[in-house]
């Protein structure tokens, strides 16, 4: 889990100006990063499927899931 989160937690000031120096950690809501919207769900959907070459489905990426929920999603996947 530590790899992808890693690499989540390296992609998320990229796609979240606003979530610099914001804790990742697996038990954060995605509704709790800075700047979490509808439009920036959809680019951490695209940044998710080209990092990790899956296909996430959108309502994963409801506010009210975690990050942990999406890393298992990603190696339960690959």
């Amino acid at each position: 889990m530590s790899e992808v989160l890693a690499v989540i937690r390296e992609g998320i000031p990229e796609l979240f100006p606003g979530a610099i120096g914001f804790e990742i950690a697996t038990d954060t809501l995605l509704n709790d990063i800075p700047e979490w919207d509808s439009m920036t769900s959809v680019n951490f959907k695209v940044f998710l499927e080209e990092t990790f070459g899956v296909t996430i489905p959108d309502d994963l990426l409801e506010g009210g899931s975690t990050i942990g929920e999406v890393i298992t999603f990603i190696r339960r996947v690959d």
